[in-house]
């Protein structure tokens, strides 16, 4: 019995801290992240018009779009977050719960940000090329999709306070897969059809984990498991196709 209430004042005690966190961080970090994202888009549309011209911002093609929004969408996973987000909000207060997927949302877009646009300068800095990133990117993402239809845990224990930044954002949103995958598409697609995807499928995040309760009343805990397998088994594709445009480019595999 006294272990149970112990258990219990230890969980009471977290709900208090973590609200408390909230309340006095979660508006500083909106900001910050709000602030860094618009930073990123006046960069972006210098460095566009000046190298690329406005043809990089009216190349819109849907098609190319809703692959992107896909790709990413499936490789983020937001449906096999549900269990850890739900681990550490469930019993908050609706409003806290709210702001947590708030924060996590905006993070998650300025990440999506930063590889979009800066994912050249971090190839060119590195001296690889896109293919080799392509390769190397194929084969991590093929590890990511085994692990993760193995069940296992893509992040590490880490502070209670920072939950919203980590481990939701990163590394469970914007992993590895997650930025190999930028870097690749921002060198593959005109910039505008890669920035609307991201904000697409960073939408469908925000509507994944704010409805996240309702979603594991409607399918059961069995359901998000089933749907992040088929999710698992969708990146396993996209990485084979990765490794085979790679192939294709050093002349070993044919079309």
């Amino acid at each position: 019995m006294s272990s149970e209430r112990e258990h219990e004042g230890r969980v009471a005690s977290f709900e208090r801290e973590l609200g408390e966190w909230i309340a006095r961080r979660h508006g500083r970090v909106f900001r910050l992240a709000l602030i860094l994202a618009i930073i990123l888009l006046v960069i972006l549309t210098s460095l566009r018009f000046t190298v690329g011209g406005l043809k990089e911002w009216v190349q819109v093609d849907p098609a190319a779009i809703l692959n992107i929004t896909i790709q990413l969408f499936t490789i983020m996973n937001p449906i096999s977050t549900i269990p850890t987000f739900l681990i550490y909000t469930g019993n908050l207060k609706a409003d806290e719960r709210l702001k947590i997927t708030s924060t996590t949302t905006m993070i998650v877009i300025v990440l999506l940000l930063t590889f979009t646009i800066f994912g050249q300068l971090i190839l060119t800095a590195l001296e690889v090329s896109v293919t080799n990133f392509r390769f190397g990117g194929g084969v991590l993402l093929l590890v990511l999709a085994i692990d993760m239809l193995g069940g296992m845990s893509r992040s590490k224990t880490l502070d209670l306070k920072q939950v919203a930044v980590v481990p939701l954002a990163t590394p469970l949103l914007v992993g590895p897969g997650t930025m190999t995958t930028l870097i690749v598409l921002s060198n593959t697609y005109p910039i505008i059809n890669v920035i609307l995807g991201g904000l697409i499928a960073a939408t469908g995040v925000y509507l994944t984990l704010r409805f996240s309760p309702l979603f594991v009343s409607a399918v059961g805990n069995n359901g998000v498991q089933a749907i992040s397998r088929i999710m698992a088994v969708i990146i396993a594709a996209i990485a084979s196709q990765m490794l085979h445009s790679a192939l294709l480019d050093w002349g070993i595999a044919k079309a």
